[in-house]
């Protein structure tokens, strides 16, 4: 039986999917510099994506039935700071498994984000024209393109900002904001900057049922709460059981007057909610499937 391969195995995203995924079907796995994941070892295997002859040797190998392509450069910084390695990675690499997937007769699912948007209008639909305004929107973006117009059967999800503990490596704002509380130290947050917040559980669960779905196009994931960085700070830490007296709210726009950054990338999920069995959660169910029972405390 040919595999589902999943690129990125051992980042904060594709590591959920690897813990939940590689124990339930013929699956494999992808690392790059960061090595393997200490989680079903022996089903994981090593690619550059710098290097087209690596991925092209890695997929003519397996010839996989389903790829979940998560791998990319991530961070916004850091594609400003490398843009050279951006492109390589989140638009070139992107082309050439796209390429390989059309010749095996592959189902592509493709991780995008959010950043696509200019976040000038919220609630972003799949209909809403695209406009990033950095390298890694920019770079993903056309690596949208690509999927789409080169393999027939293929999925771009957009995912919104994502939450809850790492299942091997990387990290989320929501252990950011915990870790600044554990810390002791004071917790800077945006109230004008907002997200569709999603739980990684969830996400995990999309990301299985896309593999045998019917669907193909373009589709936003992220959380049903509408929510700026202080509501879901205030929400995270009130249901951890912890004070919240250590938020500053923070304008981003009086911290980015030129607007480099995004305000508003919150997501309609009504295509979501439509097409999948997966329940798409309110912050309320998420925090509890990231982060298990409420800890609040009683007044």
């Amino acid at each position: 039986m040919r595999p589902i391969v999943i690129t990125g195995v051992s980042g904060f995203l594709g590591g959920h999917v690897w813990q939940r995924l590689a124990v339930l079907e013929n699956v494999v796995g992808l690392v790059g510099s960061r090595g393997k994941v200490p989680f079903c070892t022996s089903q994981q295997y090593h690619i550059d994506l710098t290097d087209p002859d690596s991925i092209e040797t890695c997929f003519s190998e397996l010839k996989p039935r389903c790829i979940i392509h998560f791998a990319a450069i991530g961070s916004v910084s850091m594609c400003s700071q490398q843009p050279l390695m951006a492109w390589r990675i989140n638009h070139a690499a992107t082309r050439l498994i796209s390429k390989l997937a059309q010749d095996f007769g592959t189902r592509l699912i493709f991780i995008s984000t959010d950043q696509v948007f200019d976040g000038r209008k919220g609630l972003y639909t799949e209909l809403d024209t695209p406009s990033p305004l950095h390298t890694y929107g920019e770079s993903k973006r056309a690596a949208e393109r690509v999927v789409l117009n080169q393999v027939e059967d293929s999925v771009v999800v957009r995912i919104n900002n994502s939450f809850g503990p790492p299942a091997f490596f990387g990290t989320s704002f929501s252990e950011w904001v915990l870790g600044k509380e554990r810390a002791g130290e004071p917790i800077t947050l945006f109230y004008d900057q907002y997200r569709s917040f999603l739980d990684m559980s969830t996400l995990a669960d999309v990301m299985i049922e896309l593999i045998n779905h019917q669907f193909m196009g373009t589709l936003h994931l992220g959380g049903a709460s509408r929510l700026n960085r202080v509501e879901f700070g205030r929400l995270l830490l009130q249901h951890c059981g912890v004070e919240q007296t250590g938020i500053l709210e923070m304008s981003q726009m009086k911290m980015d007057p030129e607007g480099k950054l995004p305000l508003d990338t919150s997501f309609d999920v009504s295509l979501a909610t439509q097409i999948l069995d997966t329940h798409i959660p309110t912050i309320d169910e998420g925090l509890y499937l990231a982060y298990g029972p409420s800890k609040k405390k009683k007044v």
